[in-house]
C-alpha cells in the first residue's frame, strides 16, 4: 500500500494537469517543459546508479548521453523547421521548361456541325458497304460448301466428340 497511493495522487495530479493546463501552453513551452524534465530525469537516475556507472569501462559512460544527443539534435530540428516555417522563408521552385506558343482563335478553324455529320454519315455508309459486300461473297460460297463433310460434321449435332491427344496416349 505505500507505493499505490503515492502513484495514484501522481497520476491523479498528472491527468488534472493534462485537462487543465496543458491546452493553454504553447508548442514552444512544452518543448521547454521537456527539456527541463529529460535533464531532471537524466540526472536523477545517474545519481540513483553512479556505482554502476563507477563500474563500468569508460566507453560504457558515453552511451548515456546517446538519447540526450538524439533529443537534442531532434529537438534542434523541431525548432529550426518551425522558425523556417513561420519566418516567411521560400523554398526554391525550379523554372518551368518553356511551353510552344499556343495558336490563336484566328487561326484554329472549329468544323460546323453539318460537317462532322456528313463526316459521319459518309463513314457508316461506307462501313454498311463493306459489311454488305462480304456478305454478298460469303453466302453464295456457303451454300456451295453445304454438301461437304467439314459442314456436315460441324451442322450435325449427334456426332461424337473426337478423341483429344491425352486420351489417344
Amino acid at each position: 500500500m505505500e507505493f499505490f497511493i503515492p502513484g495514484l495522487c501522481i497520476f491523479l495530479v498528472a491527468i488534472a494537469i493534462s485537462l487543465f493546463v496543458a491546452p493553454k501552453v504553447t508548442p514552444l513551452i512544452a518543448a521547454g517543459l521537456s527539456i527541463i524534465f529529460l535533464s531532471f530525469g537524466v540526472y536523477q537516475h545517474y545519481t540513483m546508479f553512479a556505482s554502476e556507472y563507477r563500474l563500468s569501462t569508460w566507453q560504457d559512460g558515453l552511451k548515456i548521453y546517446a538519447p540526450a544527443i538524439m533529443i537534442a539534435a531532434l529537438l534542434i530540428f523541431i525548432i529550426y523547421s518551425i522558425f523556417a516555417f513561420f519566418t516567411k522563408g521560400s523554398v526554391p521552385i525550379p523554372a518551368m521548361p518553356s511551353m510552344p506558343a499556343m495558336p490563336s482563335m484566328n487561326s484554329i478553324s472549329i468544323p460546323s456541325v453539318t460537317s462532322v455529320t456528313n463526316s459521319v454519315k459518309g463513314t457508316l455508309s461506307t462501313a454498311v458497304n463493306s459489311l454488305q459486300t462480304v456478305k454478298n461473297s460469303i453466302l453464295p460460297n456457303a451454300n456451295k460448301n453445304k454438301n461437304t463433310n467439314v459442314l456436315k460434321t460441324l451442322m450435325n449435332k449427334n456426332t461424337k466428340p473426337s478423341t483429344s491427344f491425352v486420351e489417344t496416349i
